[in-house]
Parts: structure tokens; C-alpha cells; sequence
């Protein structure tokens, strides 16, 4: 008996990409309602450093963190979240209202 031969499969031509999509919107838009309520609570926020957050504490980091004037909301958090109600607005989003912003 002889050995199998060996067939070479032929390769796919490669084929350059087409030109970029414009910009599509984010499916993170936040509405102007929900961040102008943001920025409301921004203004009430107890501003607290890192070592001054507890777990009762909103954890949403305002400001850029390579500055002095980096700090986390601190306002009471939701029960089971890390954040306050408006930052809960915000970072969590029910999933019927992502999948209908894809579509």
C-alpha cells in the first residue's frame, strides 16, 4: 500500500478592506434629560478621594485622574450598586433599550 498523497488546499485570495464607515452613533448616547440630571447631582457631590469611599458611597469617578481635580461622586449609593441613582442611570442600561438602538 502507498503512502496518502498530500493535496495542497488552495488558498483564498486575499481582499484589501473597503473604505472606513462613517461614523456611526454610539449606542451609549445619553440622553440630554439623563445627563443634564448627571450634571445636576455633579454639582451636589460630596467629591471624595479614593481612600474616602465606603461601600455606601457612589464610586463614579468625575474628572481626570492624572489631575488634582479628580474625585468620585460620594453621594449615597443604591442598594447592590456602586453607585448613585443618577450614575446608575447612566452606566446601567436595560437590555431591550441597547438592542433596540443597534438595530
Amino acid at each position: 500500500m502507498s503512502p496518502p498523497v498530500f493535496t495542497p488546499v488552495p488558498r483564498r485570495p486575499i481582499v484589501p478592506a473597503g473604505q472606513p464607515l462613517p461614523p456611526q452613533p454610539s449606542a451609549n448616547e445619553i440622553s440630554p434629560e439623563t445627563l443634564a440630571s448627571v450634571r445636576e447631582v455633579e454639582k451636589r457631590a460630596r467629591k471624595l478621594t479614593l481612600m474616602e469611599l465606603t461601600e455606601r458611597t457612589c464610586k463614579w469617578p468625575i474628572g481626570d485622574p492624572a489631575t488634582d481635580k479628580f474625585w468620585f461622586c460620594g453621594l449615597p449609593s443604591q442598594a447592590g450598586k456602586p453607585y448613585c441613582e443618577a450614575h446608575v442611570s447612566v452606566a446601567f442600561q436595560p437590555m431591550s433599550s441597547r438592542r433596540d438602538r443597534r438595530r
